[in-house]
């Protein structure tokens, strides 16, 4: 992941992180930052519940922070959890909420690996019934398509 691919996804979410917005000072410090962040929250896709719940609690225990609600940019009435954060503070108190507010939902089954046999990427299943197995349906999904495909192909016998 690039600096670049990191200014790209707040421009594209909308995120309001005011050193981004005003400076557009991602570093090579926030990237490296975000790849230690995502290891230390891979866990989460395979843990139970109530470990789910004690990994929230424990990431928020280190983070000091001022809930607050907002309206802005269009986006509607939402909590921000954060203070004057750096980005991967901002980042890990916004996911370790995020989590919280699954489990409050009875959502965390959402937390989901994908089951292609090559890939093993992570992601929140957002559909509408939680059916999602694929990271990607065009890669992923395509690929385990494909080749359930051509096993019955080879395995069936012509008339």
């Amino acid at each position: 992941m690039s600096v670049s691919w990191i200014n790209d996804l707040i421009d594209r979410y909308g995120m309001t992180y005011p050193r981004a917005i005003t400076e557009r000072d991602i570093t090579e410090r926030d990237r490296d930052r975000l790849h230690e962040i995502a290891k230390e929250f891979r866990v989460i896709f395979s843990m139970p519940q109530d470990e789910l719940a004690n990994f929230s609690n424990a990431v928020l225990e280190k983070t000091r922070f001022s809930p607050r609600i907002m309206n802005h940019g269009g986006s509607g009435w939402h909590i921000h959890y954060y203070d004057d954060f750096s980005f991967d503070e901002r980042i890990r108190s916004n996911t370790a909420m995020s989590i919280m507010s699954l489990i409050i939902h009875g959502e965390a089954g959402r937390l989901k690996t994908c089951k292609a046999e090559t890939c093993g990427n992570v992601f929140v299943d957002t559909t509408r019934n939680a059916s999602k197995v694929y990271c990607d349906v065009k890669t992923c999904g395509n690929r385990a398509h494909v080749a359930n495909f051509r096993a019955k192909a080879q395995n069936s016998t012509p008339f």
